[in-house]
């Protein structure tokens, strides 16, 4: 390498020493990564290089100096060394070295990244054998952004690029290159940063996903997938899953088919990956069957084509990297095929024609931020199952162990790391500024996005927009610890006054841990899916007071809360009474009810007009009214009319009721236990809900649990003479004479001429 080096140079080992030093910077800045003096040093020895790398002979591509170059510019990549803002004589000098062949290309690829180089060259301009380490470079996703404007102008960059990449693919450069370069594009580029940008995603998500689909298709792969009419039987509706362990895309997923009706649908879990938790387990009791996929694309279709499913649920993210699901999502397995909203944006796939939302989540023209049609649930987008492995707290959490005064008010926020890019960082600071004394408590390593995070630079690029606004960086207390579970985490956001939501990307999962806490959330919502999220939530609570649409009501909001007790105090009770009557979003009844409506509306639509009518309908899918279906006859009654209402209000207490007492008249008490026990939110003082609860259990056989639902119907009204006949009849059957004997009697004088009481008078043998 050196002699290659001394003839390219005319002398000298300066090419190959150039990357040891270049190296060497890079690493002394990682370790100090707030250090201007190392990174205006790796800023100079990148130059350096670049100077180098530009006076190699086009002659030699092959050359070791040229494989060393390629590899440098990927550990450079992959550092975040290129997320800063780019000098403008460094781009400057990168226009003039791109005219230089590919030695030009590589020196200034070396200098800035490529959403800050816009007159980088075309790939067609870029010779062969560099071409998929060049889309590499050109879809780098930034460890996070540095500086203002940065996320919309990497949303721009990538949209212009993927643009350009599908054009070149259409020219047909031959199936080899084709494959090479969409193999890099599909396994080395993220979505995630394009989340932080505030407009519409779609057109960047459709051609992605057009491309995605050209390297996976299969020699001979045809599956059209017809519907047929679900007349007569259950829908099989599959759900796949990366895996069904701890993580906030199980706690969605779960609630969507936890209690599906299993005389309207048979639920089959497949997954990638089984870990065998207890969230796994749980998921399995609430399905028919579980499935473990095979390792090879060819044999996951093939099980999937095999169960015969009529619809399929892809519960994992299809739009942050390029995954085993999202692969999955590129064929066709089932005749309807939906994303839920683990998706952050729309999933741009050719074959995926549901994406299911909630009519609180959208605004009046988001069906067009789509490309596949929208559902909407009633209400929010969002519902959590967290009961199902909940954990006592383990971690010990004070304010000292943080430097946060007792006496001092606290911001708090668990917001992810990549969600509080430079735009949130200032209003924050700014909003300190406002609240002399207060301090930022944040929690933003979580590892459901990433195992290790660039924590020394994150902190140090806050504590500098901290001293922009004149805020001691001290203020600022950031947690890294790895909680067990997310009792833990609520355990430190407790210690917290008040929780602060982001924005463009706003928080939903993370959410829930402050409002079951009973603090107050400020919330700052956009147009896109992504900023409506927590918005959906409050509005569900009905404080919708907590919601800004700018910075300025973002911290008015906050500062009222932190300067005004009593009014914090006020929104606290608000949330926590409201918390404890189990809003809509902690419902898996009401979840698993909504989209059990909105999956068969979708499919009855499927089935009357086609998939092409389907999917080109603009107007946003809503759960169709109740009829018997195959019959054309519309249901009548009360228990009718109970489903109607389901249907638009899933959580209605007196519509739970109606269809629990319905239920247990066709003789299944199980599944109106589930309603009536929810009917009760906000109705525990109806005597009559009580005694049909109880009906319920005693026909269930749980009679210890009928009792006691018994007993508090009879202290909300003790004339019901119907209530103590039945109390004395089950504690006879459970050998307690004396209760049985006692609510004989009451039932007597209630009924004197009533001769059932009189057995129950008797005194036992």
């Amino acid at each position: 390498m050196s002699a290659y080096a001394t003839e390219a140079e005319g002398g000298g080992t300066e090419g190959s020493d150039v990357f040891l030093a270049a190296r060497a910077a890079l690493v002394a800045w990682q370790g100090e990564p707030g250090s201007e003096r190392l990174f205006g040093e790796l800023r100079a020895a990148l130059r350096t290089a670049s100077a180098t790398v530009a006076r190699l002979p086009r002659q030699h591509p092959g050359s070791p100096l040229a494989s060393a170059t390629q590899d440098f510019i990927r550990e450079l990549s992959a550092s975040g060394a290129h997320d800063f803002s780019a000098d403008p004589a460094d781009v400057s000098c990168a226009d003039k070295l791109a005219h230089k062949g590919w030695p030009g290309l590589l020196a200034g690829v070396l200098l800035v990244p490529a959403w800050q180089w816009p007159n980088a060259p075309l790939l067609q301009a870029v010779p062969a054998w560099l071409r998929p380490d060049y889309v590499a470079w050109l879809f780098a996703a930034p460890l996070g952004f540095a500086a203002i404007g940065h996320a919309e102008a990497y949303a721009a960059h990538t949209l212009r690029r993927l643009e350009e990449l599908e054009r070149w693919v259409n020219r047909g450069p031959g199936a080899t290159a084709e494959a090479a370069v969409l193999e890099v594009f599909a396994n080395q580029t993220s979505v995630i940063p394009l989340y932080f940008s505030v407009g519409n995603l779609r057109r960047h998500a459709e051609v992605r996903g057009r491309l995605l689909a050209r390297i996976c298709r299969l020699p001979g792969e045809d599956c059209d997938a017809t519907p047929t009419s679900r007349a007569g039987r259950r829908l099989r509706v599959g759900i796949v899953n990366r895996h069904f362990g701890p993580q906030t895309e199980t706690y969605t997923t779960l609630p969507t088919f936890e209690q599906l009706d299993p005389e309207r649908f048979e639920v089959i879990l497949f997954t990638h990956l089984s870990r065998d938790s207890q969230l796994e387990g749980f998921c399995r009791q609430h399905a028919a069957d579980f499935q473990l996929l095979p390792e090879d694309l060819e044999g996951q279709l093939a099980m999937l084509r095999a169960a015969a499913l009529d619809v399929v649920v892809f519960g994992t993210n299809l739009t942050a990297v390029f995954n085993e699901v999202t692969r999955l999502a590129l064929h066709r397995v089932a005749p309807l095929q939906v994303v839920n909203n683990s998706s952050c944006i729309t999933s741009g796939l050719p074959e995926v024609d549901l994406y299911v939302s909630g009519t609180l989540t959208e605004t009046a023209g988001a069906a067009a931020d789509f490309s596949e049609r929208l559902g909407l649930l009633p209400g929010p987008a969002h519902a959590f199952d967290y009961e199902a492995d909940r954990q006592p707290p383990q971690a010990e959490v004070t304010r000292a162990k943080f430097g946060l005064p007792e006496d001092a008010f606290v911001f708090v926020s668990a917001a992810n790391y990549f969600k509080i890019i430079p735009e949130m960082q200032h209003a924050w600071a700014r909003l300190l500024a406002a609240v002399p004394g207060s301090r930022l408590l944040l929690h933003p390593f979580n590892h459901n996005w990433l195992s290790v995070y660039p924590v020394a630079r994150f902190r140090a690029e806050f504590s500098r927009v901290l001293e922009r606004h004149g805020v001691e960086a001290s203020r600022l207390a950031i947690s890294t610890e790895h909680f067990p579970s997310r009792t833990d985490v609520k355990t430190l956001l407790g210690l917290g006054n008040a929780y602060l939501d982001t924005f463009p990307f706003g928080g939903v999962n993370s959410l829930v841990d402050p409002l079951e806490l009973g603090l107050p959330v400020v919330v700052w919502e956009g147009q896109p899916f992504r900023s409506r999220m927590g918005g959906a939530l409050l509005r569900t609570l009905d404080l919708s007071e907590l919601i800004a649409t700018n910075e300025a009501d973002y911290q008015a909001i906050a500062v009222k809360l932190a300067t005004d007790a009593g009014h914090r105090e006020g929104f606290g009770a608000r949330i926590r009474e409201r918390m404890e009557r189990t809003p809509v979003f902690l419902d898996p009844l009401a979840a698993s009810e909504a989209f059990g409506d909105l999956v068969e509306t979708a499919y009855d639509e499927l089935v009357a007009v086609g998939r092409a009518a389907f999917r080109a309908n603009p107007a946003p899918l809503r759960t169709a009214p109740a009829t018997l279906v195959g019959t054309g006859e519309a249901p009548a009654g009360v228990a009718a009319l109970a489903c109607e209402t389901l249907r638009v209000a899933p959580a209605n207490p007196a519509a739970r009721h109606a269809h629990g007492r319905a239920l247990l008249d066709a003789g299944r008490a199980g599944r109106a236990v589930s309603y009536l026990l929810a009917a009760l939110q906000g109705q525990e003082n109806k005597a009559g809900l009580w005694l049909d609860l109880a009906a319920a259990l005693r026909a269930e056989g749980q009679v210890n649990q009928a009792i006691e639902a018994l007993e508090a119907g009879l202290r909300v009204d003790d004339k019901q003479l119907e209530g103590w006949l039945m109390l004395a009849e089950l504690a006879h059957a459970i050998g307690a004479t004396d209760l049985a004997r006692d609510a004989a009697v009451i039932a007597q004088k209630l009924a004197p001429t009533d001769a059932r009481a009189a057995v129950y008078l008797q005194s036992p043998a």
